[in-house]
């Protein structure tokens, strides 16, 4: 078998990148000068093959092969330099997507090393990150400024390893190299902004947790793909990805950190780190006990990242949730409640079911028990008074009107369930009928919307461009099926089928995809 390439991350992971064909070889050996990498023969291997099936390109992905060790990366052939270079990160990507099981994360973040140590500056895109990396003087040392895959050791400690700039490859860009290999113990993550003046401040865990997971690039795409294909898979993604995201928060010092056109913003961050840290018992913002909040009035809040699926359908993980402390007013019946558990010492969230003379009773909403403990009101941190989700706040009641919102959730998902099979059921029933376009008013009817975008490419000193088709199928204003040119197949959802006749969409498909010629 051909020579592959090693790749040694901090959690101890070696993987060996082996093409399995000829085709393969030129895509590995210039993601060895991408990334740096010298050859291997033993490790995990992550095997690379193009592949065409029935005369057309395979759908690119990753999958466990034969072998519980290995993973299979497929390919379709690269046509052009673009499509090349999309094929090179998609096996950087699998890597990413390996690491996740292990708490690792793949973050929309530029890294630099300071004495010994690595910096993340993460943020959106358009926020400065690979204009501030450049600002940074010596002995300040950026390491890349687009993508860092964040790893955890056997310790708990977290690492950081520089990751391929793609987008430096299209258009004619620069190209560059990295040395993934060469990881840096992480210290501090900072969140930046644009602003008109210098501004650092610290960030607490739970707020950290969130950005970092709105940062992790590489798991919303992930997880976006398999919304619809694979649901649970879908669902397993995000668990893991919330875990990695809360222990790095947990691990590594977080910060907000406003940064000016032309200042010194460097300076904001060698002030932080030349100040000793301060005990524990001053510094957490988060030790859950009771006392944590007892200077803390009825109007001040505290947010955490909720997870798991106890407290369904009220709460969705990864909701942020508000939680107001009491102060002087009783906790009651119906009430969503943040505690420390008494199993395992960690936040907890459930609502009131019972005040009783012992104690508060709690009940997670998804649940039928009650929780195996009962609360003091001191037990108690506060009152969970509202929830960020899809960027839009939710107001959690209490009270009477909690228990009613509860049940009328129940009730609407109970109903939706229903609702749900009615079309699966109604599509095996007619599918073997024929298409039912007629009967559908004209504005409703399927029709077939194309757009076009051009393309730069090079090969060898000639660059030219071509024009790449895009086809969808619509029914009023809503996309149903989308085209798959890799595999000449249509993507059509249920019960849509029913009123689409593909073979004479394929017919009308085929002039237009003729029509994809180079400039």
């Amino acid at each position: 078998m051909t020579r592959g390439l090693r790749l040694q991350l901090a959690d101890g992971q070696q993987w060996v990148i082996r093409p399995v064909d000829d085709r393969a070889v030129p895509v590995v050996a210039e993601l060895s000068k991408v990334m740096r990498l010298g050859p291997a023969e033993t490790g995990r291997e992550m095997r690379v093959a193009v592949c065409e099936k029935h005369g057309q390109p395979a759908a690119s992905g990753w999958s466990q092969a034969e072998s519980k060790s290995a993973v299979l990366c497929r390919l379709a052939p690269p046509t052009d330099r673009n499509v090349r270079i999309r094929q090179m990160e998609r096996i950087d990507s699998a890597i990413a997507h390996e690491a996740l099981a292990r708490g690792g994360l793949l973050l929309h973040a530029a890294l630099a090393e300071y004495q010994g140590s690595g910096f993340l500056m993460a943020g959106p895109s358009r926020t400065g990150k690979s204009t501030a990396s450049r600002r940074l003087p010596p002995p300040w040392r950026p390491l890349c400024d687009d993508r860092t895959l964040v790893v955890q050791d056997g310790e708990g400690c977290f690492w950081a390893h520089p990751w391929p700039t793609w987008s430096r490859f299209r258009n004619g860009g620069p190209g560059g190299s990295w040395a993934v290999e060469r990881a840096v113990p992480l210290r501090a993550v900072f969140f930046i902004g644009q602003s008109s003046s210098e501004h650092l401040a610290p960030v607490n865990v739970t707020q950290a947790a969130a950005l970092v997971l709105d940062s992790a690039k590489n798991l919303c795409h992930a997880a976006r793909q398999l919304t619809e294909s694979d649901p649970d898979m879908a669902l397993v993604l995000c668990g893991r990805g919330v875990r990695a995201a809360r222990a790095l928060a947990a691990a590594v010092p977080a910060y907000s950190l406003k940064i000016s056109p032309s200042g010194p913003f460097w300076e904001e961050i060698e002030q932080v780190l030349a100040v000793e840290a301060a005990p524990e018992s001053d510094q957490d913002e988060h030790d859950w006990s009771p006392m944590s909040v007892a200077s803390l009035s009825a109007r001040d809040s505290l947010y955490m990242v909720h997870t798991g699926t106890d407290m369904s359908p009220t709460l969705h993980e990864p909701d942020i949730l508000e939680v107001r402390p009491y102060g002087t007013v009783r906790a009651r019946k119906g009430d969503v409640v943040c505690f420390k558990s008494p199993e395992t010492n960690t936040p907890a969230v459930s609502r009131i079911v019972a005040t009783c003379p012992d104690g508060i009773r709690t009940r997670g909403d998804s649940r039928r028990n009650d929780d195996p403990w009962v609360l003091r009101q001191g037990d108690i941190v506060g009152r969970v008074s509202g929830v960020e989700r899809d960027g839009r706040h939710r107001v959690v009641h209490r009270g009477w009107k909690g228990r009613t919102a509860l049940r009328y959730s129940q009730m609407c998902r109970l109903i939706r369930g229903l609702a749900g099979r009615i079309p699966h059921v109604l599509y095996g029933l007619l599918s073997g009928l024929g298409p039912f376009n007629n009967i559908l008013p004209r504005s409703l009817r399927p029709r077939l919307v194309c757009f076009s975008m051009r393309y730069r490419y090079w090969k060898g000193n000639i660059s030219g461009v071509y024009r790449r088709t895009f086809l969808r199928l619509l029914m009023g204003g809503r996309t149903v099926g989308r085209y798959d040119p890799y595999r000449d197949k249509w993507s059509i959802r249920h019960p849509f089928q029913l009123f689409v006749d593909e073979q004479t969409l394929m017919r009308a498909v085929a002039p237009v995809l003729r029509s994809e010629v180079r400039e």
